[in-house]
């Protein structure tokens, strides 16, 4: 049996996040005349003035007099929306019980929302305007040198009510042009956010990571300006090639489609269904469950899932219910002993740090028996990883030292070896086995502790590394 520990990971490349990858929802066509066909409607007027002038040309929508407003595509309260234009434009996000809109001209971006006018003056004309939705807020982005930099977030409590099923479902946006401006582009789309974090594999109950094609898949929690949200990403191992692929929101019952994190995907190929344990920190911070048949990788999904009831405080630490705090779940099959083993992040009461706590069961949601502990830390981001049949337990450790990983398996716990660290503190550990041709290479995804944003939980850079052996 391989041990991972006596030997060294070698830094294979590292990079950040900056709204890079795109998951594509929609885009304006301007090569037709949508604005003179009685055959079709591109682009619904939503409203427009009663002396407006339109015309698209050249492949640009001009509104030469007056002003008009036509129908974007669906609202989405995790999309962001862009526009290329000159002169004075923006959009209108409608949900059932609101609407609010964002106008840039040569001077300033006027956001609108309820009762809510705001003003703010830029330094610069803009020619892209890119609007990035989270509830209650709008941040707003523009492109310089081939990339995309913060300007400013409008908020609007009354919207943060956008997550709710019942107010997106028939929700829309439009695009607004006023006189003497025109359109020349535009897009909306889920995007990669400015950081990535807590990246694990989508695997088999016995912790083999699926691959299909080529590639592995990733859950990972999207950074943005504030908050996150669970993304899919496909990649080629050992390369640099990402795809976002899917984006996974999770309704405890609410019909709320929540920003819930730190996933662990497993295929039971038992029962032909996909398990999922995550921490809902939209329902205080504890962990939920699902057991379903649909593919989760593709396109937008919600999740429905059971939260794992809360512990009262005379209860045990070791007690499998649900702690305020607990985080960073990871789950397998032990086809040895025929148990799954399940492992849990959660506060200790006394050195008030994060420990590991391992329990099995005879089934992946029910029934979980306390076996053992991690050794005292600051722990998280754990993973089972299966390397040559034996089951090990990798997490990141420490908020002092850098690059402090532990490796458990059954002969107790070493540290991981780097040739160049990730620089960060607590990141995940993520040692991915994959077999490729006739070896078997192992990759170790992790990220850093840097902020993508002036927002606490906006981290982190992504680091890959590859065991040398």
């Amino acid at each position: 049996m391989m041990d991972i520990s006596e030997k060294k990971f070698h830094r294979l490349f590292s990079f950040s996040m900056n709204k890079d990858l795109k998951l594509p929802l929609g885009a304006l066509s301007l090569s037709k005349d949508f604005t003179n066909i009685d055959r079709g409607d591109l682009y619904p007027l939503v409203s427009k003035s009663a002396d407006l002038v339109e015309a698209v040309e050249d492949n640009r929508y001009y509104v030469k007099k007056g002003y008009s407003e036509r129908l974007f595509g669906q609202f989405f309260h995790y999309a962001t929306y862009e526009i290329d234009f000159n002169g004075s434009a923006g959009f209108s996000f409608n949900i059932k019980s609101l609407r609010a809109t964002l106008i840039c001209d040569k001077e300033k971006i006027t956001f609108t929302c309820g009762d809510i006018k705001e003003a703010y003056p830029l330094s610069e004309p803009l020619e892209k305007l890119i609007v990035s939705l989270r509830p209650g807020a709008f941040d707003v982005y523009s492109h310089k040198n081939n990339g995309a930099y913060f300007i400013k977030s409008f908020e609007c409590e009354a919207f943060k009510v956008s997550d709710s099923y019942e107010e997106f479902k028939e929700g829309y946006v439009t695009f607004i042009l006023n006189e003497g401006s025109c359109i020349t582009g535009g897009s909306f789309y889920i995007d990669s956010g400015v950081n990535l974090a807590d990246i694990r594999p989508l695997t088999y109950e016995d912790g083999s990571a699926i691959l299909e094609g080529g590639k592995i898949f990733l859950t990972a929690s999207i950074r943005i300006a504030k908050e996150s949200f669970q993304g899919v990403f496909s990649w080629v191992p050992g390369t640099k090639d990402f795809e976002l692929i899917g984006s996974i929101f999770y309704d405890a019952g609410d019909s709320r489609w929540c920003n819930d994190v730190a996933a662990s995907i497993v295929y039971n190929r038992f029962t032909d269904k996909w398990n999922l344990w995550v921490c809902s920190f939209s329902h205080g911070h504890i962990l939920g469950y699902s057991e379903f048949d649909g593919d989760p990788r593709y396109g937008i999904n919600v999740i429905d899932i059971t939260l794992v009831n809360k512990k009262g405080e005379d209860e045990s630490i070791s007690t499998f219910s649900g702690a305020f705090g607990d985080e960073d779940p990871s789950f397998i099959y032990d086809k040895e002993n025929k148990r799954w083993l399940m492992a849990v992040c959660r506060l200790d009461k006394e050195t008030k740090k994060y420990r590991y706590r391992f329990y099995e069961a005879e089934t992946p949601f029910t029934g979980h028996k306390f076996i053992g502990e991690g050794y005292e830390g600051e722990e998280t981001g754990g993973s089972f990883v299966n390397i040559e049949g034996e089951i090990h337990f990798i997490c990141g450790n420490s908020f002092k030292e850098k690059s402090n990983y532990r490796i458990y398996n059954k002969d107790g716990m070493k540290n991981a070896k780097f040739d160049f660290p990730d620089g960060g503190f607590r990141g995940w550990g993520t040692v991915i086995p994959v077999k490729k041709a006739t070896r078997t290479e192992y990759y170790w995804l992790t990220f850093d502790r840097f902020l993508g944003s002036e927002y606490n939980w906006s981290y982190g850079n992504v680091y890959c590394f590859k065991l040398i052996h």
